[in-house]
């Protein structure tokens, strides 16, 4: 297991995340399911954006929040490893979360709505539940188990956008039918298009 220093050297990606403090449960609900959605990972508390150690001032006040968000923001239950570490004379908070075996997980927000949240790079994003399970209509779920949607959302999850000449190169079909694709992909609520930038961009949606 890599050393929680080493983690801080590395910096924050797919599979690590730095809090100064725990926000809101809310917030690390957001967070502990994204990480148990995707690839698993590791939780800072007490560490800068940029890698700086400042501790966190109340350990029990940042585990309370850390256990309503368990116990009562996320749908189905996880079971994390967290510890107490000294670094330079401050207290951090190292949490552990594995990949689930049982994903879907739901985080709720402050209005009660059941959100699935993944990692996309170093962030925690809101996905269309189905582009998980497959959920939706006989139309939607042949849609997102082909070859080529499953090469797109696999692209999209390490890059921000695509269009659609650089998806027909990606899966070798013709610009046109590319652009077909992106198109009823977008009229399903799998992809956001973006119509602010030229030529026309898709990503995948999440809400803010």
């Amino acid at each position: 297991m890599r050393s929680t220093l080493q983690i801080i050297k590395q910096g924050e990606g797919l599979t690590v995340e730095f809090k100064r403090k725990i926000d809101s449960s809310y917030k690390i609900a957001k967070t502990i399911t994204s990480f148990a959605n995707t690839s698993g990972g590791t939780l800072l508390v007490g560490i800068g954006d940029n890698g700086e150690i400042l501790g966190v001032k109340s350990e029990l006040r940042e585990l309370q929040k850390l256990e309503k968000a368990t116990s009562e923001l996320i749908e189905e239950k996880l079971i994390l490893r967290f510890k107490s570490e000294a670094l330079d004379g401050k207290q951090i908070l190292r949490i552990e979360i594995d990949e689930s075996t049982d994903k879907p997980h739901y985080a709720l927000n402050e209005k009660g709505d059941r959100i699935i949240y993944i990692r996309m790079k170093d962030k925690s994003l809101p996905i269309p539940r189905l582009l998980i399970q497959g959920e939706g209509d006989n139309d939607t779920e042949k849609m997102l188990a082909s070859r080529h949607v499953k090469t797109l959302i696999t692209y999209l999850r390490e890059t921000d956008y695509v269009t659609a000449k650089a998806f027909s190169r990606i899966i070798n079909i013709s610009e046109k039918r590319a652009q077909r694709m992106l198109n009823d992909l977008a009229d399903k609520q799998i992809l956001l298009k973006i119509s602010r930038v030229k030529p026309e961009a898709y990503s995948l949606k999440w809400a803010e």
